[in-house]
């Protein structure tokens, strides 16, 4: 009797090393990798300005947009990135410092502007809260840090336009800027990903800085396989 009961653990006990070997190797196999994989946050930036193409420029015309930025007003993408990268046709980028802090600034020479379409991106070991700035208002004068911490919000920022000819015919100028950043992953969690546009259109003869509404949400991030 005691020779059978010795038998048997014995039996179960190479059974409960043989499951465990078995877990060992699915765990390498399938999940190992993805424990042990990480990603960049990645920092993304995309300027749609459309209609512009029927109108005639004055000398030369300025479209100027926010940038991305912490809550402590450091910019998300440097400057270099948004210089260096391919410039949209028939239009010269650059960072301009304005009465409202630093823009985006589209400058162009030709008789008529063409659309812009302009995507910027930059990687970035951290990911963090991000705002289009310049920040005109916060909702119930929440502090830009507080705003963040919402999974959503509306808040004003500005863009410009200058050094266009007044259309006959009524016209209108079409901005679409969306960036989003975070969404990184180490090991097995993924960050949350942050996003903040602005969808805006005005008549053909604005001129000067005009006040805008950005929308900012968050998809919150978690465990991931």
């Amino acid at each position: 009797m005691d020779k059978q009961r010795t038998n048997t653990l014995k039996t179960v006990l190479n059974l409960l090393i043989a499951v465990t070997i078995l877990a060992v190797v699915v765990f390498l196999l399938f999940l190992g990798p993805a424990f042990v994989s990480s990603s960049i946050p990645v920092n993304s930036y995309i300027v749609t300005i459309t209609d512009l193409s029927g109108l005639a420029v004055n000398g030369t015309a300025t479209v100027m947009v926010p940038i991305p930025v912490n809550v402590d007003g450091v910019p998300a993408i440097s400057e270099e990135a948004f210089t260096r990268n391919r410039q949209p046709p028939g239009w010269r980028t650059e960072v301009r410092e304005t009465s409202y802090g630093k823009m985006l600034a589209f400058t162009t020479t030709d008789d008529c502007a063409p659309d812009i379409s302009a995507p910027f991106s930059e990687l970035e070991m951290k990911g963090e809260p991000r705002v289009l700035a310049p920040v005109l208002a916060m909702p119930e004068r929440m502090s830009i840090a507080e705003f963040t911490r919402a999974p959503e919000g509306t808040y004003t920022t500005v863009v410009f336009l200058d050094g266009f000819v007044p259309p006959e015919n009524a016209t209108s100028i079409s901005f679409d800027l969306r960036y989003q950043g975070g969404g990184g992953k180490r090991h097995l969690v993924r960050e949350d990903t942050r996003t903040a546009t602005v969808n805006a259109a005005f008549s053909g003869t604005e001129s000067g800085f005009i006040p805008v509404p950005a929308n900012y949400y968050v998809v919150a991030g978690g465990f991931e396989l």
